[in-house]
């Protein structure tokens, strides 16, 4: 054996090492019944699903070239796992298109219940002054020694300083679950897309290495 191919198949067993922590470390704890943990482990595994790949390749480098007997097994082993990797990414693309309404309806919800308490003491405010007699406003203004305008002018800018508040409120809810809708909808294209190309990569690995189980 070269040096070279050596250094190839070390380099290969290495890859593949590596790979098995990182995979220990994204399912460890699991949580199996969070969207979220699913969808984030889940592109992680296609973020990272170069490194496998170059792994494998370097391991099955010119096919039985000075392999040892126990060597030849490990690689018909690895043949197979390589169809079952490639099973495993074209089965993450149903995590892709099936988990990502789940998530935005649950981010929305959170931002609602952020924002919505502001809005409704807004609503709240507009109300009450919208509904104050002149003496309440005179004495609102009293005790917060509000000085330079009359009772009207007061009242009437309060009321559109909470309706524009409540509006720019509005406008950043929206804005928020818009821009986490997207974010949520981009990443699963491209890891669905990733992993289907991801997949047919480690098939064809599996393809090409017959002579590894043979």
């Amino acid at each position: 054996m070269t040096p070279v191919l050596y250094l190839f198949r070390a380099v290969g067993y290495g890859l593949l090492l590596l790979t098995l922590f990182d995979v220990i470390s994204a399912i460890v704890p699991p949580q199996f019944s969070n969207p979220g943990w699913q969808f984030q482990t889940a592109g992680g595994f296609v973020e990272r699903s170069a490194v496998p790949l170059i792994g494998f390749i370097l391991v099955f480098y010119d096919d039985r070239d000075a392999r040892k007997k126990r060597e030849l097994l490990l690689l018909r082993l690895l043949s197979w796992l390589s169809l079952l990797t490639g099973i495993f990414y074209l089965a993450l693309v149903v995590v892709f298109f099936l988990t990502p309404q789940g998530l935005n309806e649950r981010a929305e919800a959170q931002v609602k219940a952020q924002i919505e308490p502001e809005i409704t003491k807004q609503q709240q405010i507009q109300a009450q002054f919208e509904k104050a007699q002149p003496a309440q406003i005179e004495a609102f203004m009293k005790n917060n020694r509000v000085t330079g305008m009359d009772a009207p002018a007061f009242k009437s800018k309060m009321v559109q300083n909470a309706a524009l508040t409540e509006k720019n409120l509005k406008e950043r809810m929206a804005l928020t679950n818009s821009g986490q809708r997207m974010a949520l909808i981009k990443n699963a294209i491209k890891w669905a897309l990733g992993a289907m190309v991801t997949g047919v990569l480690f098939i064809k690995i599996w393809a090409g290495t017959s002579w590894a189980r043979q």
